[in-house]
């Protein structure tokens, strides 16, 4: 079984002729030509055809942590905002959100009703 080309996990299965990762929850097909593109992981003869990346995942979860704190000005909660869903899981980046705030680079704090809000220190 390959590895997921956009995180590396190993974590990967197949699902309605696609391969999926349970990891960062990517989806791609395999067996289409892509010559640009050598095989995933040591699996010598599958070619992996990758739905279009911009950026690597990490700059992808600032960019959209960015814009959230753009948006609320400067300070936002999920309970107060919807998640918009895109390329990014919610888990995933509650985990980015999380290790933010063990960095120090992200504050956290709850209001009286118990709600959690992220903002910049």
């Amino acid at each position: 079984m390959p590895c997921c080309p956009f995180c590396s996990s190993d974590m990967v299965y197949p699902l309605l002729n696609t391969l999926r990762c349970k990891r960062c929850k990517n989806i791609w097909k395999e067996g289409e030509e892509n010559p640009g593109r050598p095989a995933a992981c040591g699996s010598e003869g599958t070619s992996l055809r990758i739905r279009k990346k911009t950026d690597p995942l990490e700059t992808r979860m600032k960019r959209k942590l960015d814009e959230y704190l753009t948006r609320s000005k400067g300070k936002f909660c999920f309970s107060a905002m919807p998640w918009q869903a895109g390329d990014i899981s919610q888990e995933l980046f509650m985990r980015y959100l999380k290790r933010c705030v063990k960095d120090r680079s992200l504050a956290e704090e709850k209001d009286r009703y118990g709600r959690t809000w992220y903002l910049r220190p």
